[in-house]
């Protein structure tokens, strides 16, 4: 159910993006559902190599390949926009849709296989509440009303909005750790949201203690649940 869930949410992030690019207030109903099909198809692609076992989808060197596949497609639908244009606004789908959700999320390896390792600035669930039923309210709107444009770019900014706060939140409290035990020599420093809403988590390891806690998001106060010494 979860893996679903993070599924509908690259599907919805990916549907808003090719629905603004794209979309003219004279569309009819199934050319604006058959422009959020195509984008939100083409922000879960990446996804497919994982069904084989490799990474290589979520590489940042996939990206313009994905992109180019789903302009490929649409322009055989339609001829009135340039594959040129297609393709670039498929291929940044991909990147914001999957890429970028995945690396404020559960991590991505977009330099696979030149490198294993996952990237991540974790401030989301990968089953986001906020970021789910916002555009999925937008684009609900949007493919029944012919000016469902604006309530679509509205719910990508109530989303960008959401996102910023959060990266200034989280930027805010590892400072405030960083500045509470740098006497300790801190060896690590995470930071990712907890199991309650507007909360962060965090664990602090330095030589000697290690500290685990959290601290609500919209401000910077810190309690500690752990305290474990470690030497």
């Amino acid at each position: 159910m979860g893996y679903i869930i993070h599924t509908l949410l690259h599907f919805l992030v990916g549907a808003s993006i090719s629905f603004i690019l794209i979309n003219e207030d004279d569309r009819t109903k199934s050319k604006r559902f058959v422009i959020m099909f195509f984008g939100g198809a083409a922000a879960i692609s990446p996804d497919v190599t994982k069904f084989f076992g490799d990474l290589l989808g979520h590489s940042i060197w996939f990206v313009f390949v994905f992109g180019l596949l789903f302009a490929i497609l649409f322009r055989w639908l339609t001829k009135d926009i340039s594959f040129k244009k297609l393709w670039s606004i498929f291929s940044l789908t991909v990147f914001v849709g999957h890429i970028l959700i995945d690396y404020i999320g559960n991590g991505v390896a977009f330099l696979y296989p030149f490198a294993k390792e996952e990237f991540e600035f974790h401030i989301v669930h990968s089953m986001d509440a906020v970021i789910i039923f916002v555009l999925l309210f937008a684009l609900s709107v949007g493919i029944f009303n012919s000016k469902g444009k604006r309530f679509i770019l509205t719910g990508v900014l109530v989303v960008t909005l959401y996102l910023a706060g959060l990266v200034v939140s989280k930027i805010q409290l590892e400072q405030a750790l960083e500045n509470q035990y740098q006497r300790e020599n801190i060896n690590i420093l995470l930071t990712y949201p907890g199991e309650s809403p507007l909360q962060w988590s965090f664990q602090v390891r330095t030589d000697e203690v290690w500290y685990s806690g959290y601290s609500p998001v919209l401000n910077q106060e810190i309690f500690i649940e752990t305290k474990r010494i470690v030497n």
